[in-house]
Parts: structure tokens; sequence; C-alpha cells
């Protein structure tokens, strides 16, 4: 079995910049993004299947999900193609749809901006195909928020403890909370975390915390998104020093003041505040001469 602690994700392959991935040049060649519509989905035919390579799924595969996708949105994208009276046919993402789709019927919300490829009429055959095959092969594995959702659902589970988990997964402590978080970071490192890894997201995402109450956080991923691990550790551990509490610090009340310090000192330094002490009980504060 693949380590997920190896890659939270089920072994990513070299990180390929999208310029160079044929599925991209086809897009921009012969299909355009839309959101995912209401409307959208009632002119898609379902019964045709030219493109489909997988048929059954039963109703607790399409509850299950129907489930992350109202958790989390939808992730991957769906793709189709115009064909006759304004109809569309799937060439990916037939399960994605369906799922979709019974949300729509239980008049539930999904949350799919820029989800959607339609691609045109005149599009080759052959290019369509490739891209059927292609994301038949990718969707093996879940993507980083799917198995972010399937750890806090089986985390939820009172049948289930996290050794468990994190041994049937094959995976340490660290990773497993890792991606168990992932969900809970904001939208805009949800949108790349795929690009990120759980690494760097996690890292970014505490960066976000630290910094979020004087920059905005759409701000702060745009500055931070493209720099490595060892560069974001940096970054968090200078704003770890920056936030850090005083050593010695001292807080008024109406009553008076506590005066704390929390680091080694000399004897001499304790000695000398132990006579202030003293003189303080008596109301002497000849001292501050």
């Amino acid at each position: 079995m693949s380590k997920l602690g190896n890659n939270p994700l089920l072994n990513r392959g070299p990180k390929k910049e999208s310029i160079d991935l044929p599925k991209e040049k086809i897009v921009k060649q012969y299909g355009r993004m839309v959101h995912m519509r209401h409307e959208l989905l009632d002119q898609v035919d379902f019964e045709d299947l030219t493109f489909i390579n997988r048929l059954s799924m039963d109703d607790s595969e399409l509850n299950e999900l129907k489930e992350s996708i109202s958790a989390i949105g939808l992730l991957n994208i769906i793709y189709l193609q115009e064909k006759e009276e304004g109809k569309f046919r799937i060439i990916s993402g037939l399960r994605r749809a369906s799922a979709i789709k019974g949300l729509y019927r239980e008049e539930k919300e999904v949350k799919a901006k820029d989800r959607v490829v339609i691609f045109d009429k005149n599009t080759p055959y052959s290019l369509l195909d490739s891209i059927s095959v292609d994301e038949n092969l990718k969707r093996k594995n879940l993507t980083l928020l799917e198995q972010s959702y399937k750890f806090n659902k089986e985390a939820a589970r009172t049948d289930k403890s996290i050794e468990d988990i994190i041994t049937g997964y094959n995976i340490s402590k660290k990773t497993y909370y890792r991606i168990k978080n992932a969900v809970s970071y904001p939208l805009e490192v949800r949108e790349i975390i795929e690009q990120l890894g759980a690494d760097k997201a996690e890292l970014l995402n505490k960066i976000i915390e630290k910094l979020k109450s004087s920059k905005a956080t759409a701000a702060i991923v745009e500055d931070h998104k493209d720099l490595n691990r060892d560069e974001l550790r940096d970054i968090l551990k200078e704003l770890k020093k920056d936030n850090a509490p005083s050593k010695v610090s001292i807080k008024y009340t109406a009553k008076g003041f506590n005066f704390s310090v929390k680091r080694k000192v000399p004897s001499e330094v304790k000695d000398y505040f132990e006579k202030i002490k003293e003189m303080m009980e008596k109301e002497d504060y000849t001292f501050v001469k």
C-alpha cells in the first residue's frame, strides 16, 4: 500500500506547469469555463454515454459523494460538450453531475464557481476521448480536501479511534491532522490546495492566522503561495517571534499592578526586588528617589 506520509494524497507525480498540459491547450482552443447552475444540469443528456466508461454507482456511493460536495463544494471540473437542440453530453464527471443533480432536487446550494468546461460541437472526438481517459485515471485517487472530509467523517464515528484511522491509512499522526484540518482552511487556500500540497497549505494557513488582522487573506495567499516550505517556515518563525508575549510585563489594574518576569535573572536582581517588596508593604517608597 502506498504511504500517505510520503505524499499526503497517494503519490503525487512531479509538478507540471498547467501550460504544458495538453488538456489545458484543448480547453483553451475549444472550450469555455462556466459556473455550475441548476438550469445547466437540466440541459445535460444523462442518457448519452458516448464518453462514459463507468456506468454503475450504488445509492450509498452517490449519497457519500453528495455529502462530500455539499460540505466542501465541487472540487473537480465537470466536462461537457454541446450537442443538438441546446443539449450537452458528459465527457467526464457523470458521478459528480448526478450527485449535484440530487442536491439541487433537495434544494441545497452547491459551491461550484468555474467548475464546468463546455466544449463546442466541433471539438474532435479524439481530443475529448483523451480528456475522458485522463480524468478517469486521475480520479482513482482522492483529492486532499476529499481525504480531509473523509478523515473528519471517520473521526466522528464512535467506534473508530484516531489510532485506528492512522493505522488503516499507514500514516503518522502529524500527517493525519495535517490532512484532517485542511477542510477548515480559508477558501483562498482550499482553492489551490492541490497545487500547494498538505505541508505548504498548513504552513500558509498558520501564516494567515498571524497576519489576518492586518491584511486580507487573498493578499496573504498571493504573496506566499509560490514560496517553498523552508521559506514559509522561516516567515512563520519570524512572525512567532514578533507575536511572542514579552517575558517582562506590567499589567495595571484599578487596585494596583502586576509585574511579571518570565526569564532567569541574577540573584542580585531577586534580592533587589525582595527589598522593594518589603518597603512597599510598609508604604515606604523612598526607593524611587
